[in-house]
């Protein structure tokens, strides 16, 4: 598409749109060979809904006829992601460690 086109030139990077490779006509389990064949698919997967790929559908998984694809849990998050248990000391220094100090570094 244009726009990531741009995108890609205002990055620094430059492309080149490859339309035809070599020997890609000599390959003999090639699908959809020729420009009509293509442009059938072409029209077809245009003309698709999401009711035509139902069959296709994992069960569970989330969509239009599967409901949300997560689930909701009542809490915190930091309980969700285990923080619950996780336990965070902070222990006063004595004030023996101030004595060994540099007297430019102390408290006044």
């Amino acid at each position: 598409s244009r726009k990531r086109q741009r995108f890609l030139i205002d990055q620094g990077y430059s492309y080149k749109v490859i339309t035809k490779l070599a020997g890609m006509d000599d390959e003999p389990d090639l699908m959809y060979k020729s420009r009509d064949e293509q442009g059938q698919l072409l029209q077809q997967v245009l003309a698709a809904s999401d009711i035509d790929c139902e069959d296709e559908r994992i069960p569970g998984e989330g969509g239009v006829r599967g409901g949300p694809g997560g689930t909701r849990r009542i809490g915190h998050m930091g309980s969700m992601s285990g923080a619950d248990d996780a336990v965070y000391y902070e222990y006063k220094k004595s004030s023996s460690s101030t004595a060994n100090k540099h007297p430019l570094f102390k408290k006044f």
